[in-house]
């Protein structure tokens, strides 16, 4: 998928109108889906608190509204009732009269209660830039100081879509952003990549030019990627995975990887470690104890890939890289394999089904060991790293970074704080080797680093990287069963 600019979801839009589907069937399409996500993704809600300007954005949050019903729903508007037109005017005129409606020209924090959920439907693609009107930045100041949950519609009000520049006099913090057809260029740039939370397209029937903006991955496109199991699968036709890492220095890496492998759909797995992993391991892995400086050639064997490098430590050398990369199969290289590489370019081979996957600072050893220029664009830093080591290349963070060569850099939209935490990389790279048995290889890179990014995204606490293999499971279910995540 790509992203969008303002001008080409106006004519996108006006396309669907030119062909039978009315405005205000879109305005429907789009607050229902909104409100039925809402509602699964707060079920104990207290109360619904929509923030309504005249524009569509508002009419799109009173479509919300009325079916977010029979939970309690109230209705702050920076406009009188009779001030709607268009589309927006027919969303008034539907409203259950058992829903308030509330026009002020002020909020504060004290016009909220604990246990509600804010609904942002005050400007959405409407801002242009500039100020906001003083009660549009009272509503926004008033929901950012009250400390609840907000989920915004289309783009968080007060962020120029196509810019993501935020309003001179300020913009909305939200905790997840509903996008509807394309994401918007401004999500992904600027405040609004700052400003926008969690990001879910919602697809309302508009369809048009794919080939301008940006490339993402969103969950649309995951619902779409994910691996299914025919119902006469077996653990071998479900793939094998062997996890080599681990040292006595960092035991714990090899065997985060090699339960994120198994929750993610691996039929066997096995790990191949010079550390005493005895009670760390998952009982369903199958275990190979390595002597020091020993290769796991015995697993390899009955192995179709390879993931290496997770908590090699100092045990790992430039001969367990060149054996890593003489590997028949697909293989992911993380963490101590990166750092080896770039220790020792001159080893480095060229070959087809490897995925790396580096933090920043990787990364910038990477590049330098290879002489390849830094340009300060993560973008264009990936896509050079991947061109010149001909390899897929995850460059990990906030929107991960997927680089291949032949491909367009494609940023995944997912990732949470949360996962800056120890071993989440280690998961990250199961993950990817578990979908690598069922998928081309730079598709498995990039879904991985989604259901990794959505997975943090889904903690409802600070999370350990030992609980992240199940939210991961978890995620992969819902995306088989095309449920809203």
């Amino acid at each position: 998928m790509q992203t969008a600019p303002v001008a080409l979801i106006r004519r996108m839009e006006k396309q669907a109108v030119d062909s039978g589907i009315p405005e205000y069937e879109l305005m429907l399409r789009a607050g229902i889906q909104a409100a039925h996500y809402i509602r699964k993704h707060f079920p104990d809600a207290g109360r619904f608190v929509i923030l309504c300007g005249g524009g569509n954005n508002g009419g799109d949050a009173l479509v919300a509204a009325r079916h977010l019903l029979p939970a309690e729903v109230i209705i702050y508007s920076t406009v009188e009732k009779n001030t709607f037109t268009g589309c927006a005017a027919n969303a008034v005129r539907d409203l259950p009269e058992t829903i308030p409606f509330i026009y002020r020209q002020s909020l504060s924090h004290a016009d909220f209660f604990p246990g509600d959920v804010i609904i942002d439907g005050l400007l959405g693609i409407g801002f242009s830039g500039g100020r906001l009107r003083e009660s549009t930045r009272s509503f926004i100041a008033a929901a950012n100081a009250a400390g609840l949950p907000v989920v915004a519609l289309d783009v968080p009000s007060g962020i120029e879509a196509d810019s993501g520049f935020c309003a001179d006099n300020g913009a909305l913090r939200a905790d997840i952003t509903l996008t509807f057809g394309r994401p918007k260029s401004g999500l992904f740039q600027n405040d609004g990549s700052k400003l926008r939370g969690a990001l879910r397209v919602l697809n309302i029937g508009l369809s048009g030019d794919e080939s301008s903006g940006m490339r993402v991955f969103t969950n649309l496109d995951a619902v779409n990627l994910i691996p299914h199991f025919p119902v006469d699968c077996h653990k071998n036709s479900r793939g094998r995975v062997l996890i080599w890492g681990g040292s006595p220095e960092y035991p714990g890496a090899a065997a985060l990887s090699s339960l994120a492998a198994l929750k993610s759909g691996t039929g066997i797995v096995r790990c191949a470690s010079e550390a005493d992993l005895s009670g760390r391991l998952c009982n369903a892995v199958i275990f190979e104890k390595l002597a020091s400086g020993g290769v796991p050639e015995k697993s390899m064997a009955f192995s179709g890939v390879l993931v290496c490098g997770c908590g090699w430590g100092s045990c790992a050398s430039r001969e367990n890289l060149l054996r890593a990369l003489e590997f028949p199969g697909k293989v992911i290289l993380d963490a101590d394999a990166l750092n080896i590489a770039a220790q020792n370019p001159d080893c480095w081979k060229i070959r087809k089904n490897l995925v790396l996957t580096p933090h920043p600072g990787e990364a910038a050893r990477l590049l330098k060991a290879f002489r390849i220029a830094s340009s300060g664009d993560r973008l264009t830093d990936a896509a050079n790293l991947a061109a010149q080591l001909h390899a897929v290349v995850i460059l990990k963070g906030r929107d991960s970074v997927a680089a291949a060569p032949g491909h367009s850099p494609v940023t995944v939209a997912a990732g949470s704080p949360m996962l800056a935490t120890a071993g989440s990389g280690d998961v990250l790279a199961g993950v990817i080797g578990a979908l690598a048995e069922s998928l081309e290889i730079f598709d498995a890179a990039v879904l991985g680093a989604y259901v990794h990014g959505v997975a943090g995204e889904m903690c409802n606490c600070i999370p350990v990287a030992d609980e992240l293999p199940q939210m991961v499971s978890e995620v992969i279910v819902k995306l088989q069963r095309n449920q809203i995540i």
